[in-house]
């Protein structure tokens, strides 16, 4: 399928990002990425490519962008960036995108979902329980830690995963060490228990960000692997929903 690109601006268009989607009007569901601590990566980018293909409309926000930060290399800028601004500033940023996203052409916003991964991931679900219009997150790795609530961070993810009212995909590695599987069974059960439709992918040997090409912690195969998983999530949930 032809599909169309281009790059955003906050000078032009409000929101600094990568869209992706099939040319003219006709209805289409759509896809927000939300980036993880690398940023609004190529890899990002060209998944987003992919669900275009697919009859999506993808747009990868720039999270870092919206709060500030210049240029495009971003590599490892999300732990600085998580320590200086409060969570309510980053879903300031994935709110533009997906108001954004729900205008383009033909996207019907009750046909969206978001895919998220590590800091995103973690964004994701206070983005999900916020915003009722969603259909469905994918979620890979969350970056969920034991912690306590705080004035950068006052929703916790294992606690907020209880009120998501759409359904969820989750992709998590045995050796974690970010959110290690206690911590994951906790955030798994909770979601178990919301009520609303839920599937948990475990790979035992997979370390965190191990989609992502940027880290030492990637895992060729099983990032191949997902992305069917993904894309027949996204079908079954968004793109024809059965109810």
């Amino acid at each position: 399928m032809r599909i169309l690109t281009r790059n955003t601006t906050l000078e032009k268009d409000r929101v600094s990002g990568f869209l992706a989607a099939p040319p003219g009007n006709a209805a289409r569901p759509g896809v927000l990425f939300i980036h993880h601590a690398n940023g609004n990566t190529s890899e990002i980018r060209e998944n987003a490519e992919r669900l275009a293909r697919l009859g999506y409309a993808a747009f990868a926000v720039n999270m870092f962008h919206a709060l500030g930060a210049m240029g495009e290399g971003q590599i490892g800028l999300g732990g600085p960036m998580q320590q200086k601004h409060k969570d309510a500033e980053f879903l300031k940023a994935i709110t533009d995108g997906w108001n954004f996203l729900v205008s383009q052409p033909g996207v019907d916003r009750k046909r969206t979902a978001a895919i998220g991964y590590c800091m995103g991931a973690r964004l994701a679900i206070e983005f999900g329980a916020d915003t009722p219009e969603l259909r469905a997150i994918v979620i890979n790795y969350p970056s969920i830690r034991d912690e306590q609530p705080s004035d950068l961070r006052p929703r916790l993810g294992f606690d907020t995963v209880k009120t998501l009212k759409c359904a969820t995909c989750l992709f998590w590695g045995g050796r974690d060490t970010i959110s290690p599987p206690d911590m994951q069974l906790r955030v798994a059960g909770g979601l178990m228990g919301n009520g609303q439709p839920f599937e948990y992918h475990f790979f035992h040997d997979a370390l965190h960000g191990f989609v992502s090409m940027e880290t030492d912690n990637h895992h060729a195969d099983l990032a191949h692997r997902i992305w069917p998983i993904t894309v027949d999530f996204l079908d079954r949930h968004v793109a024809n929903p059965l109810m």
